[in-house]
């Protein structure tokens, strides 16, 4: 826990504070570097992938140089071939006494010339050197110097020959008397003429001009223009002038177990291809610096990444137009909050015609707060006048109670000791009444209490109305104590006296009753009247009717909210209004005398 509390304020920290910032910072982590690590990534694969290409290329072209040196000496082979099936050059090679000198050399010669036209088709030229039986040499081009008799080194070479695994052999670095190119390499092939019948009849000497062959292969591949020949104990036979192999280089491929394949030489930084001639005991190997390779690659990973830099900096300037055209309102919204106070909510949000649906609707919801708050406030003003308003009247109507109250009761004993009764009685309940409407803190007094107001208030209008109405009540002992509103029957009644009844029907009656529905208590005023459609059709007899059912409604609503209703339920004759409101029973702890609470009347008789 320690821990989680000394890291969290650094991230926090580190996280700019503003959401543009945030968004760019998003973009940047979750997009941009991603990328750009699977960009190195995938150079990294692509540079070992082009390496790969590179060698398989290097070693399909190695191959082409083994099977084009391959085809050469194939060609001796079948050069060799076609001569020893020469009838008429067995016979002048087995008895060349029998032909004039100058005409075997012509046969001879146009035999050679024969074969090489054979081979027309291939760019290195064959040079045939023949030695008949009694030592008279025989070639196909212009020797250098005057040809002499040469059965000795006839003899030397079938010596050489019969103790041999095979009647050939060839000699990679032979001597060169071709006329005019004494500094090129020979590569010859030595085999023994022979017949079965006839025997050893002579020898025969097919070269090939190495080094031509060699120009001629770099010349048509420069991919193998870094190219070498190595004998098999790592000697140099050929190389390109561009190739520089070190010692450890040629002991390696030379040492190899495999005879052919590639490895990389950190030493050099070259890629390095290598094939084996099992004939010649040679290696064909080619080198390819890993700086082409890399110039290549780097090439390409500057393009990439100069893209990718164009890509960032593009992305980076429409992040922040795009987060500046999200933040830009909300920055507008912030501004108008904090200028709401100060200009007293008297500011609106300008929305563009750019905007996104989020920011408009926010803007939108912001207006709308604005003007809801404005209205509320003036509805507050309202109320705090209207409040003020009855303050003020409260306050008005309680300037001279008490003398009311005294000169009330002053009346009372005067009418007492004139033995007045009536007007005794009438003092007496109207000062009940008058003491409870000064009581303004109580707003819910028990039913018992209420009906004891509604009894006085009954008595006063029946001595009006010279007992022209009955008030009959019905209620259950069990809601003695429920608490209801003060003077909430004294409107029901009253109306019910004041627009229900009908002088011409004589005695009416009023029925109050009070029960309880589930949770909720229920007060009832029932007349026998005219109707509620009968007392509309009647003139008015004075202004402000209809104000005490109105106050009854406010306050209910006031108390209870929509738990507390009055309805009205009428027939063809006499009205019922009812009034619900929920269950509320307030016991006391001890029962008093039911007239403690108007001092001075209830107990003054």
């Amino acid at each position: 826990m320690r821990s989680e509390s000394y890291t969290m304020p650094i991230w926090r920290h580190l996280l700019p504070n503003t959401l543009k910032y945030r968004l760019f910072m998003a973009y940047i982590t979750l997009l941009m570097i991603p990328l750009c690590v699977a960009i190195f990534y995938l150079f990294q694969h692509f540079e070992s992938i082009r390496q790969k290409d590179m060698m398989d290329r290097m070693s399909e072209r190695m191959q082409q140089v083994h099977v084009s040196l391959t085809d050469m000496m194939a060609f001796a082979y079948k050069a060799n071939t076609m001569l020893s099936q020469d009838e008429s050059l067995i016979q002048i090679m087995d008895d060349p006494d029998k032909y004039d000198p100058l005409e075997r050399k012509k046969v001879i010669e146009s035999k050679m010339f024969g074969i090489n036209n054979s081979f027309f088709f291939h760019q290195t030229e064959l040079y045939f050197r023949f030695i008949d039986r009694k030592g008279n040499v025989y070639t196909s081009y212009s020797p250098n110097g005057q040809l002499t008799n040469q059965l000795n080194e006839l003899q030397d070479w079938q010596h050489k020959l019969q103790g041999g695994a095979h009647p050939y052999r060839w000699m990679a670095d032979d001597w060169n008397d071709v006329n005019g190119s004494q500094g090129s390499k020979l590569l010859s092939f030595y085999t023994i003429l022979d017949d079965q019948l006839r025997g050893n009849y002579g020898l025969a000497r097919i070269s090939i001009n190495i080094q031509e062959w060699f120009r001629g292969t770099l010349k048509d591949s420069p991919a193998t223009k870094d190219l070498v020949i190595l004998t098999g104990q790592g000697e140099i036979v050929l190389q390109s002038k561009e190739t520089a192999f070190s010692n450890d280089m040629r002991q390696r491929i030379v040492s190899a177990p495999a005879k052919e394949g590639h490895f990389k030489d950190e030493s050099a930084l070259s890629l390095v291809n290598y094939s084996y001639l099992e004939d010649l005991d040679w290696y064909v190997v080619s080198q390819m610096p890993l700086n082409e390779l890399q110039q290549e690659i780097q090439r390409l990973r500057s393009m990439a990444f100069l893209f990718l830099t164009i890509l960032i900096i593009a992305f980076v300037l429409v992040t922040i137009f795009l987060s500046a055209r999200m933040t830009e309102p909300l920055y507008a919204l912030g501004r108008s909050m904090e200028e709401a106070s100060d200009k007293k909510l008297n500011v609106k949000l300008t929305i563009g015609k750019g905007a996104t649906n989020e920011v408009r609707s926010l803007g939108e919801s912001f207006n709308r707060m604005i003007d809801d708050v404005v209205a509320l406030i003036n509805k507050l003003k309202l109320e705090e006048r209207q409040k003020q308003a009855v303050r003020f009247q409260m306050l008005l109507s309680q300037m001279n109670p008490h003398f009311l109250l005294n000169t009330l009761n002053t009346v009372k004993w005067m009418a007492r000791k004139e033995k007045q009764e009536a007007i005794v009685s009438i003092c007496t309940s109207l000062g009940r009444m008058l003491e409870a409407s000064l009581g303004s803190d109580i707003e819910l007094l028990p039913l018992k209490e209420e009906i004891q107001l509604l009894r006085s208030y009954g008595s006063i209008q029946a001595f009006r109305f010279r007992d022209q109405f009955a008030i009959h009540y019905d209620m259950d002992e069990s809601v003695q104590y429920a608490l209801v509103p003060k003077f909430s029957l004294q409107p029901l009644v009253e109306n019910a006296i004041v627009h229900g009844f009908d002088a011409a029907k004589g005695c009416c009656t009023i029925k109050v009753r009070a029960k309880v529905e589930g949770s909720e208590l229920v007060l009832e005023v029932e007349d026998n009247g005219i109707g509620m459609e009968a007392a509309a059709k009647r003139p008015v007899r004075r202004s402000g009717h209809g104000i005490g059912l109105s106050n009854l409604k406010e306050r209910l609503q006031l108390l209870f909210k929509q738990e507390g209703s009055v309805a009205f339920v009428t027939s063809g004759e006499g009205t019922l209004v009812k009034v619900k409101l929920p269950l509320l029973i307030a016991t006391p702890y001890s029962q008093e005398g039911d007239d403690g609470h108007v001092d001075g009347f209830a107990g003054g008789r």
